[in-house]
């Protein structure tokens, strides 16, 4: 039901601020139906149009941890009164906040309904209400209940904390490995591993359209194309091609066997970083279809391998800038990215279609020693909620990331990458 008191002499700015410093961990909050809602991450602030939080980490009775974005109100009707519904860039709000709710739901323009959280109870500094900290061990405690069901039960110290998570990206790797598998049965490797790079090249919502483009520019054709050129030339005639290819060059396909060329509408510009645009991207993708259209995309990422070092591999999939001051197309962090999420688990896989089960086993003693990846402020959220606080940082390097990942993916239910 709407409310029938006036609003607090608050502006939404002011309100903005009220949920990042006290919504998270809140057992004050719940939704429209009555089901309680725990902040564990508020998001990250939008600086521009679009949701007021990015990427917030929810836990919703009855439906578990949800991840998405948050828009605030002073009044849910100003949802539709600001055009939220008739937004694409709203699509992906999980949750709306506002002092004064209403009847009628607020409506995304895909369609969906999220739910709506009265923000009255953070205005209430009482000192009855529960304790950040009891109300944060009572949200791990519902998080490892949850998890229990998935066989992780929570454990009671540092050490078991960090065994737990070794398991946890183990699993994380080798469901990776199976998926791949399966993509082996139907095509050649060259092209599976291609288009796990590319896909890992895309940042969130441009994951679509960069395996698309790896569908539309096979490895093969690439190849075989740049092969008819001298040496010198084959760089630059990817790059061009690719580019065309991905909607960001004029003119058609540019040899037999590659395109149709994707429309530049169906990458997601919004919001990224420039280290993150798909064009730059691209660029990357070229550099390394060229880099290893000799010797195969394959056989040049497993000799990368031989040494055993995490080093060599992560180099094999750099592409540095130009020159002083550029960004770099592929640095060393997204490189180590492509490693961990994609030519490990395709070379494990590969390896185990072949029957060579002690080179299956070093990908993934490889994987096991690389280093910590990029931060991610999702999982480093759900560490802190997972964990006694005064274990510090588990989470050290990429398995154990991983690890935390399939944890998330757990706990929202999700199979999904």
């Amino acid at each position: 039901m709407p409310s029938s008191n006036p609003i607090a002499p608050i502006t939404e700015k002011q309100l903005a601020r009220l949920w990042q410093r006290r919504a998270a961990r809140s057992q004050a909050l719940r939704t429209e139906s009555g089901r309680r809602v725990s902040v564990l991450y508020p998001g990250r602030p939008g600086v521009t149009a679009g949701p007021d939080f990015r990427d917030a980490l929810l836990l919703v009775e009855g439906q578990g941890l949800v991840q998405g974005d948050v828009e605030i109100h002073l009044r849910q009707r100003d949802w539709q009164a600001h055009g939220h519904h008739r937004d694409p860039n709203y699509n992906g709000v999980a949750l709306h906040v506002a002092l004064q709710p209403d009847v009628e739901p607020s409506r995304t323009d895909g369609g969906a309904a999220p739910p709506v959280v009265n923000l009255r109870a953070l205005l209430d500094d009482s000192p009855s209400s529960p304790s950040q900290d009891d109300s944060a061990d009572q949200t791990r405690s519902r998080l490892w209940l949850m998890l229990a069901r998935h066989g992780y039960r929570r454990p009671d110290s540092r050490e078991r904390m960090a065994r737990l998570l070794n398991r946890a990206g183990d699993e994380r790797f080798l469901s990776h490995s199976r998926r791949l598998q399966m993509l082996l049965s139907a095509q050649s490797a060259a092209q599976t591993l291609w288009e796990a790079i590319c896909e890992a090249l895309g940042y969130r919502h441009n994951r679509h359209p960069f395996l698309r483009l790896a569908t539309v520019a096979p490895i093969a054709a690439l190849v075989d194309a740049a092969q008819q050129l001298p040496d010198a030339e084959r760089e630059a005639a990817l790059t061009v091609w690719l580019l065309r290819l991905a909607g960001f060059g004029d003119g058609g396909p540019p040899a037999p066997g590659l395109g149709p060329a994707l429309d530049n509408r169906e990458w997601r510009l919004f919001r990224v970083r420039p280290s993150n645009h798909p064009r730059r991207r691209v660029l990357g993708a070229a550099r390394l279809a060229a880099r290893f259209a000799d010797g195969g995309l394959v056989a040049g990422l497993e000799r990368a391998t031989t040494t055993g070092k995490p080093a060599l591999l992560t180099a094999a999939l750099t592409v540095k800038a130009d020159g002083a001051g550029k960004l770099a197309p592929i640095g060393a962090g997204r490189a180590r990215d492509i490693a961990v999420n994609a030519v490990l688990p395709l070379l494990h896989g590969w390896r185990g279609l072949l029957g060579d089960a002690a080179g299956a086993a070093a990908m993934l003693a490889l994987y096991r020693i690389y280093g910590p990846l990029s931060e991610n402020e999702i999982t480093r959220e759900l560490a802190a909620a997972l964990q006694e606080p005064a274990w510090g940082r588990i989470a050290d390097n990429a398995r154990r990331q991983q690890g935390l990942i399939h944890l998330q993916r757990l706990l929202a239910g999700a199979s999904q990458k």
